[in-house]
């Protein structure tokens, strides 16, 4: 086989289809998120920032993690999610700032104009 494969390019992304997900506010899915998290091992290194009907949930973690651990903590909380609340769900984490000590410290700041035509 040459190039990428393209068996699975057609599959839909799933979107939460339980409408106790869909309904609720914001809040209550936060708080359906802790109530199903409560035996997750990982849960004190983890902050539910928000919880969108579309399923997408934003994290932030409270300590630095290497991003191998950060990344298999992430994956296994999605999984423990979609097993337990909704298939629909998707686990984002926050933007994280540049902490490489050598690029700060050459003070090299990145400019982004837009063309405004």
């Amino acid at each position: 086989m040459n190039g990428v494969s393209h068996e699975f390019f057609k599959t839909s992304t799933p979107v939460p289809s339980s409408s106790t997900w869909i309904k609720s506010s914001e809040e209550e899915r936060i708080n359906l998120i802790n109530s199903s998290l409560k035996n997750f091992s990982e849960l004190n290194k983890i902050k539910i920032c928000s919880a969108r009907s579309d399923g997408q949930v934003e994290v932030e973690l409270n300590e630095t993690l290497d991003s191998g651990k950060r990344g298999s903590l992430l994956l296994d909380l999605e999984a423990i999610l979609k097993k337990e609340l909704d298939n629909g769900i998707t686990i984002w984490h926050i933007p994280i700032g540049d902490k490489n000590s050598l690029r700060n410290l050459r003070g090299i700041e990145i400019v982004i104009k837009e063309d405004i035509k």
